[in-house]
């Protein structure tokens, strides 16, 4: 008995210890983890000179931020090639080093040189950062091998980062035998921050083109959005921040050549942007003689819907600052807010915006969107005020309720008012790790032509690996007309919903994932009679590990017309009830490769016919310092009473010999409006925030249609300076 007695004794004692030091050991893992996913941004005197090496004195002793996982393709297992960043600061100025580790430098893929190109093909790295911590909405800063800039809004309501959103920062990258460096600088003036608070969140990423994988520091969960702010790292230590004044002034210096329809004219302008920060998340913007001749070119496209074709805003007046304008979750239809209505008419000819004003940014848990624009008489347009106000307010970790309202109508000499409500619930752990995002929003109109109407809606989504879903449902009157704003379909009710699940194959040497999903959307009128509806089934997806893609999918079509549709010109599609089946063939290749692209080809029935439809897509980028793109898209269809063929093309070229210097060209051109437009612009960063543009438009257009020969009917020719001054 002695001896089991005193057995179970030294049991006991050592279980306590035991107990004691696994506790303590946990303890001291909790504090490891914690501390690997905070870093302090340490004060320095000297700043280092940014020429992508990393050997100033500054990065020196300084804490290293690494153990990068993967997001793809083996989520959580360590990344392929290892990570390194550093971070230090000055009173001015945040400066992140950056070391990216390859076994084979000589296969680092860097192809892109120009600012805000699309980088899908090389390797790159990014920097997420919310000064406001909040896990809503932030700023996303990118490089690769070669130096070329990218910067961005993110938020959690975006899928993918907007690249239009410009400011004034610097980066330089350098390769080397061990891989390739890269040193950032971000002027504290240069984005929002809440200047109560010493912290922000921040999160790094990679994209490793040659094995096609994503990695992370911290969120590295396929659980929502690559560019998600929800979850991430600490960044301390940035008390005493110095934005300076907040003054931003950049005039601008323009000249002008038109020659349209036998007609020649002359023009200089000179305005200005002028940007106060009233404190260091608000900032206020004024212009004056607003000019947009540098925007690029919207892609000429052939309508063959009953409904308006969308275009998205391309001018950085607008897009500074955009993400505070957003209403409801929607991206194109309907929007209480769109601001190409502003300074272009329903056909696209330029309206001049002779000045205007803007308040955005936020107050704590206040966001604010403010916008007022005056617009010169247009032909037999007046000359016209738009007002816009977009406030939001923080609800629980990720959540918030906003209103909108909106005065006047651009595009004619009615007065339209509209003003709406909406609420944004969101989660991104709800359950077991899984997100959820439920937006619902009511709106309603007033218009001196039409009698007042509303809009009420809902949509949610789950943006989860293996299993996504969305659904919505929406309710449009018929006399709900927006000045400010755009709608698509109106007078009736849609409801949609679909999925999308992914079957991974871990033990698979060339396939990543196998996927399918469907799609379902009804649309009814407002009496309940069905006006369309549509059931898309993607049977199979297939993604390799090399980052090609096929697909086949399988849609269902059923459409009723209550009134004749003419769908090109001469050619009237009658009243009655349409069904259909179409079979979808996808391939896209990888954008690792030189020369990468994408094919659809699709065949089925239309309006009581049938048609064929082809699209393919082509990118051939021999150098850095060279691009080419191609496009075209097919449609034959056979009609019961005509055939016709729709074909739109375009050609564009990209020649970036520095990344501060680039030339664009663009030729477009369709069969139906016969219009060959051709786009050139160059531009010559002078330093961040001052350039140089030299635009040519030109436009041909068919002389009859059995003759080939096309005349020159517009040519417009623009120099444009614009320097800022900050202060």
């Amino acid at each position: 008995m002695q001896p089991l007695y005193f057995y179970q004794s030294f049991v006991k004692l050592h279980s306590k210890w035991a107990l004691f030091f696994l506790v303590h050991l946990f303890h001291g893992f909790a504090l490891i983890i914690e501390g690997n996913y905070k870093v302090d941004a340490i004060l320095i005197e000297v700043p280092p000179i940014l020429d992508g090496e990393l050997d100033d004195p500054c990065w020196k002793d300084l804490r290293v931020v690494e153990g990068f996982r993967q997001r793809r393709p083996n989520q959580g297992m360590d990344a392929t090639e290892k990570t390194e960043v550093k971070l230090c600061r000055d009173e001015n100025t945040l400066f992140i080093g950056v070391r990216c580790f390859d076994s084979q430098p000589e296969k680092i893929r860097a192809s892109v040189m120009q600012r805000d190109a699309t980088v899908r093909g090389d390797d790159y790295f990014f920097i997420l950062i919310d000064p406001f911590n909040r896990g809503r909405d932030g700023y996303y800063f990118r490089t690769n091998a070669n130096g070329a800039k990218g910067e961005a809004l993110v938020s959690s309501t975006m899928g993918r980062p907007n690249m239009d959103w410009d400011t004034i920062w610097e980066v330089r990258s350098k390769r080397d035998n061990f891989g390739w460096t890269a040193e950032f600088a971000i002027p504290f003036r240069s984005i929002p921050f809440d200047d109560s608070s010493d912290n922000w969140m921040i999160d790094f990423g990679r994209w490793f083109s040659r094995g096609q994988e994503r990695s992370k520091w911290v969120n590295y969960s396929r659980n929502g959005q690559w560019f998600t702010l929800e979850e991430t790292g600490v960044l301390t230590g940035l008390s005493g921040l110095d934005s300076g004044r907040g003054i931003d002034f950049k005039p601008y210096l323009s000249a002008q050549w038109l020659s349209e329809d036998s007609q020649e004219e002359d023009t200089y302008e000179t305005g200005f942007d002028l940007f106060y920060r009233l404190a260091p998340s608000l900032t206020a913007t004024f212009t004056y003689n607003t000019d947009f001749a540098e925007a690029e070119v919207d892609q000429q496209r052939v309508n063959l819907s009953r409904f308006p074709l969308f275009y998205p805003e391309k001018r950085d007046f607008f897009l500074e600052g955009s993400d505070q304008f957003s209403f409801g979750g929607m991206e194109r239809s309907p929007l209480a807010f769109h601001s190409r209505t502003i300074g272009l008419s329903e056909d696209g000819s330029k309206i001049q915006v002779t000045a205007g004003a803007k308040l955005t940014g936020r107050l704590g848990p206040l966001g604010i969107g403010l916008l007022g624009m005056g617009l010169d008489e247009f032909e037999e347009l007046d000359s016209d005020q738009a007002i816009v106000g977009r406030f939001t307010y923080d609800l629980f970790e990720e959540s918030k309720v906003g209103t909108v309202f909106t005065h006047g109508d651009p595009q004619s000499n009615l007065n339209n008012h509209l003003a709406g409500v909406d609420l944004h619930l969101r989660s991104s752990d709800w359950w077991k790790g899984q997100s959820i995002s439920w937006h619902s929003f009511y709106m309603a109109t007033s218009d001196e032509n039409k009698s007042s109407d509303d809009v009420f809606g809902s949509h949610f989504s789950l943006p989860n690996y293996p299993f996504k879903a969305g659904g919505h449902w929406l309710r449009t009157g018929e006399d709900f007309e927006p000045g400010l704003g755009f709608v698509r379909r109106r007078g009736g009710q849609s409801v949609g919903l679909s999925f999308t699940y992914f079957f991974e194959q871990a033990e698979s040497e060339w396939v990543e994932d196998l996927s399918v999903s469907m799609d379902y959307d009804r649309y009814e009128l407002l009496d309940g009679h069905l006006d369309s509806e549509d059931l898309e089934w993607d049977v199979l997806g297939v993604k390799t590990l090399e980052g090609d893609y096929f697909g086949f999918a399988v849609e269902f079509e059923r459409e009723i017309l209550r009134e004749p549709f003419e769908i090109i010109d001469d050619l009237v599609v009658p009243v009655g009830e349409y069904r259909g089946i179409d079979f979808e063939v996808e391939f896209s290749s990888s954008s690792d490769r030189i020369l990468s692209g994408e094919i659809e080809l699709a065949y089925g029935d239309y309006f009581g016919g049938s048609s064929t439809r082809a699209e393919l897509e082509l990118s051939w980028r021999p150098s850095r310092f060279l691009r080419f793109d191609f496009e075209i898209d097919s449609t034959l269809a056979k009609l019961p009473l005509d055939e016709f063929e729709v074909l739109s093309g375009s050609f564009g070229l990209r020649v970036t010999p520095t990344t501060q210097l680039s030339f664009n060209a663009i030729t477009q051109y369709d069969n139906q409006s016969e219009i060959i437009g051709i786009n050139c612009r160059a531009r010559y960063i002078i330093k961040s925030g001052s350039d140089l543009f030299l635009v040519l438009n030109k436009g041909y257009q068919r002389e009859d249609n059995n003759d080939r020969s096309f005349r020159t009917f517009k040519t417009e020719a623009v120099t444009k300076l614009g320097w800022t001054f900050q202060f």
